[in-house]
This record gives structure tokens, sequence and C-alpha cells, in this order.
């Protein structure tokens, strides 16, 4: 008898850890699948050296599971100009077939890049956003990292 409740409980731990080895997978593989968009760069607050820029990215989930952005970070460029590197330091959940918007702030330092931005002041030229980065999620198997390269 004793024998058998070894037996059981082994079978139900085994089962235990293959349903938590498979969710991680789905959920890996939903974030993978995910389709990230920069939707909006705007101006938050200027200041006499910096400004604070707000970015609007929309996550589309395709998938039937929920996908989580656990965080990210990444680096911003206008007009092929590196302006720099930021984050997005708090967990997202994405439901089965929706979106989520993430807006996240950007301090962006006016040393450096002030030939970008005198050039869209004096002829309106158009600014060519992109935000390449890395977005993390973490499983119980480890974390796994995702980049993306997305343009505005």
């Amino acid at each position: 008898m004793r024998g058998r409740i070894v037996v059981l409980v082994a079978i139900i731990l085994l089962l235990a850890v293959t349903s938590l080895v498979f969710y991680e997978y789905m959920k890996r593989k939903a974030l993978k699948s995910c389709e990230i968009h920069l939707t909006d760069i705007g101006v938050k607050s200027l200041g006499f050296i910096n400004a604070t820029l707000e970015i609007r990215l929309r996550i589309y989930n395709p998938n039937s599971v929920t996908a989580t952005l656990d965080r990210a970070v990444y680096s911003l460029y206008a007009n092929d100009v590196y302006l720099g590197d930021g984050t997005i330091p708090r967990k997202y959940d994405i439901p089965p077939g929706g979106t989520a918007t993430i807006i996240t702030e950007f301090e962006l330092s006016y040393s450096g890049t002030l030939k970008t931005i005198w050039s869209y002041l004096t002829t309106g030229e158009k600014i060519t956003w992109r935000v390449k980065g890395i977005a993390h999620i973490d499983t119980s198997i480890g974390m796994l990292d995702i980049p993306f390269d997305i343009s505005l």
C-alpha cells in the first residue's frame, strides 16, 4: 500500500512539473510571436539640459495564452542618431487576442542631439524614430531575451 502511494505521489509530481514546463514554454512562445508597434513619441516636459519624452508602444498578442513582458531595455534613435538608452521597468500582461499599450519615459539629453533637433525645428524635417531593444521574460526555467527593432 505504501509503495502505491509513493508511486502515485511521484506521478502527480511528474505531471505538475511537466505542466509547469509546458506553461512556461507557452508563455515564451506567446511573447515571441507578439507584434510590437511604436505608436507615438511626444514631449512630456522640457528642461534646460534635457527633455522627457513619452514613448508609446502597442503590443498585440495573437495567441490563445497570456503573454508576459517582465521588463525591457532599449536604445532610441532619431534619424539614425543614437539618443540614449531607456528601460521598461515593470511587468505587463498582454491578454490572449488583446493589446497592451505601454508608456515609458525617456530622458533626452540635448548634448549630441542638437543637430537632429535643430534640423527638425528649422526645416520641419520629419524625424524617423527607431527603438531597438531586448524584451525580457522571467520563467521558472530561466530568462528569455527577445530582441525587437521598430520604427515610426
